[in-house]
């Protein structure tokens, strides 16, 4: 956009009409912060009925707010319980009076608590605080100290659960445990218009090289309005829409791509208080522009308690001052069955920070999709995220917020719905999904994502035709085909809440028992530092050069499974969640666990591959074989090759114009001397008519453990009689006992 038009609708945005009028209702606090309220300490529960006006709570002690132990400035001091051994759960109750509720437009609970609470008006719940999803465990997630004890929760609600009448407020205050000292409690109850307090976020949405979406939620309708500016100091309106509201949705464009922007938002009397500092945007780079890219997935996340709390401080601590550039949800975002509320705990109270600076983009899961409809697109899931369904972001328009793609750079991402969407070969997802990737032309990496996994051995099982619905083996075997024949280079998926990450593969679309070893296109681990890094010849995307598949369902919860699907390199039930960094034609991920990484694998792009090995590994004990597949290509047939091994490959040597990938040591003269032997068979040949050979290296069982640990590199050249002309890739071998 050319700057004296940019000034020119800045300059409009304040030229807006205002927003219409709030009611001049004034507000009133049926319940104030210094109310008397009964309270309930002996660490046992009250009878049945005790949320609700009438229930008969004379034998209940009372006090004024606050109320608690353990500060010193409780106007009530409660009971604790004995030392060591607090009790977890206090109660309290206060019934109020209401005329006529119905002239209130808005109502809240503004909450202090200590550690965790949930809070009820007239049987309803209305909101909770550090607590989980769903039943309720009787600890809080997570301690708070210093000032998160006396901070402030919001928590609006419709004036409708009020009646004319008694009413009646309730809540349970939760310890973390039984060894945290104190207790505080204190509850207000406003209904009218008052100051304006933002309960959800902001976050990001949509995001692109020249704009995105803001959302936030306020606490009463209110106008919105959204600044932007290259500083907390220097924020100038870009957005402002007059209807009244509290879903806040602010759409911003013709941004400069890689470029960071502060922003704030507000309504029509100025900037909200209480947003995070610094609260930045940064937009994308232009689509197929090669950058640096940080990604962190998270999969089964949204419970709201402690576990979900340690991965996201695992992460948080892993990335330090570079956090991650995008954030993606694997589905199962909001436990137990994907309401408003369990999306509030689980997903924006918890990731309140990185939401704010992060895009983030999700896929549908089963416990997500309780209460939606996604072939009318409404329901809380596709209420509270906003994806692109006309190509804003990148790749072919879908039309529908269940499937979409973005780009980020030169990474193309393809969102797919597991789910609720038709996943037949001929239907409205795989016809778009086809047309998507053939247009991913600039992309050099393609990333695919959906909730259920084409392969896991976990909590769920990808072989069993009922589990999920039969979800996961129709993904394997209707879209996995597509993914690959276009060179899908990483696909993750949640669900089964483990972390399962496969070798490099290709071609498997049936159970277990269907997979041949030619599938498996590299069976070592992926690492440099053990059994190398996985690598494809193409840098952009190729059919059938080997695709990761990645189970990442452990950011909130883990369950037990056997583990022990064939296609997989590593399994472990581990909390967890992963991270990956793009450097151009390099892929590295890691799996953070709460011990640190626990998983580590790299994909090379743009690096071919004319030696391949099946095992990586041979144990010296039972001996064993190394299959060797020589592929130099057609340019190459009818030459002769020589297969040799040395202990490391750096610096190599020089050889008749071609550089060797051995060092000239003790092992390399010793594979010379044991060419075409039973140990080196087929080590010295001719390459046939494409350029091809097979040769293998076969340890004989020993009981000698000088080998246990031994690390040993094959490697092979091409002559044609008057010089070298190919030497191939290293490809390494590890002596285990």
């Amino acid at each position: 956009m050319p700057t004296s038009l940019r000034a020119v609708l800045l300059t409009f945005a304040w030229l807006l009409p205002c927003a219409a009028p709030r009611a001049q209702t004034a507000a009133a606090v049926p319940v104030p912060a210094n109310a008397t309220w009964r309270y309930l300490d002996q660490g046992v529960g009250p009878a049945p009925g005790w949320q609700l006006p009438g229930f008969d709570d004379s034998s209940w002690p009372a006090g004024p707010a606050q109320l608690g132990y353990g500060d010193g400035d409780e106007a009530t001091v409660i009971q604790s319980g004995p030392p060591g051994a607090f009790h977890l759960i206090s109660w309290f109750r206060h019934e109020f009076a209401v005329a006529a509720p119905t002239a209130w437009p808005s109502a809240r609970v503004r909450l202090v608590c200590d550690d965790g609470a949930v809070v009820y008006v007239n049987g309803v719940e209305v909101g909770r605080w550090n607590l989980n999803n769903g039943p309720i465990l009787p600890w809080a997630s997570l301690a708070m100290a210093g000032a998160d004890e006396s901070a402030v929760r919001v928590f609006a609600f419709p004036p409708s659960l009020l009646v004319a009448g008694a009413n009646c407020v309730t809540a349970e205050v939760h310890q973390v445990s039984g060894t945290s000292s104190d207790v505080s409690f204190q509850l207000e109850l406003a209904v009218g218009p008052e100051p304006v307090t933002i309960t959800r976020g902001p976050y990001l949405q949509n995001g692109t090289a020249t704009g995105g979406v803001v959302r936030w939620r306020t606490d009463q309708p209110t106008a919105t309005q959204l600044w932007l500016g290259p500083t907390a100091a220097n924020l100038q309106p870009v957005h402002f829409d007059a209807t009244l509201r509290t879903d806040h949705a602010a759409p911003v464009g013709g941004l400069s791509p890689e470029t960071t922007y502060h922003y704030a938002v507000g309504d029509d009397t100025g900037v909200l208080p209480g947003q995070l500092s610094p609260q930045t945007l940064r937009t994308l780079p232009p689509p197929g522009a090669v950058r640096p890219l940080r990604v962190w997935a998270v999969g089964d996340a949204g419970i709201g308690w402690l576990p979900q709390y340690a991965v996201r401080e695992a992460y948080a601590a892993f990335v330090g001052t570079q956090p991650a550039d995008v954030l993606l949800f694997l589905g199962d975002n909001a436990y137990f069955v994907g309401t408003d509320a369990e999306y509030q705990v689980g997903v924006f109270d918890a990731y309140r920070r990185e939401l704010a600076t992060t895009f983030a983009w999700s896929t549908l899961g089963n416990h997500d999709a309780v209460f939606v409809d996604t072939a009318a697109q409404t329901g809380p899931y596709y209420d509270v995220f906003t994806h692109p369904t006309a190509g804003e972001a990148g790749g072919v328009p879908s039309g529908t917020e269940a499937y979409y793609s973005f780009d980020r750079g030169h990474v193309h991402f393809v969102c797919l719905d597991s789910q609720d969407s038709d996943r037949s070969a001929t239907g409205p997802m795989a016809t778009w999904l086809a047309a998507d990737l053939a247009a991913a032309t600039a992309a050099r990496w393609v990333v695919a994502f959906f909730h259920h996994p084409p392969y896991s051995a976990g909590s769920h099982d990808s072989d069993d035709p009922l589990d999920s619905g039969g979800r996961m083996r129709d993904m394997r075997e209707v879209v996995l085909p597509l993914l690959e024949a276009f060179g899908v280079d990483l696909v993750l998926s949640g669900h089964s809440h483990v972390y399962e990450r496969s070798r490099l593969l290709d071609g498997h679309y049936g159970d277990r028992t269907t997979l041949q070893p030619a599938m498996l296109l590299d069976r070592g681990d992926g690492a440099d530092a053990g059994d190398g890094h996985y690598a494809k010849a193409a840098t952009g995307p190729a059919p059938h050069q080997g695709t990761i598949y990645v189970v990442a369902g452990s950011a909130g919860q883990t369950a037990a499974g056997p583990l022990d699907h064939p296609v997989m390199q590593v399994a472990v039930a581990d909390l967890g969640s992963l991270v990956l960094d793009f450097d151009g034609d390099r892929l590295d991920a890691r799996f953070v666990g709460l011990g640190g990484i626990a998983d580590h694998f790299t994909l090379q792009k743009g690096e071919p591959r004319t030696l391949r090995r099946d095992q990586p590994r041979i144990p010296v004990a039972a001996g064993g074989r190394q299959d060797l597949q020589l592929t130099a290509g057609p340019a190459q047939a009818l030459r002769v090759y020589i297969l040799a091994g040395s202990y490391g490959t750096e610096p190599g040597f020089p050889l008749w114009g071609v550089h060797v990938p051995l060092n000239p040591d003790p092992w390399f003269t010793l594979s010379l001397q044991l060419a075409n032997s039973p140990i080196y068979q087929n080590s010295i040949g001719l390459l046939d008519a494409t350029g091809s050979a097979n040769a293998a290296f076969v340890l004989p069982p020993l009981t000698d453990p000088v080998l246990v640990g031994t690390v040993v590199h094959h490697a092979y050249v091409v002559g044609d009689g008057a010089t070298l002309t190919l030497a191939s890739n290293p490809v390494r071998l590890r002596f285990e006992p």
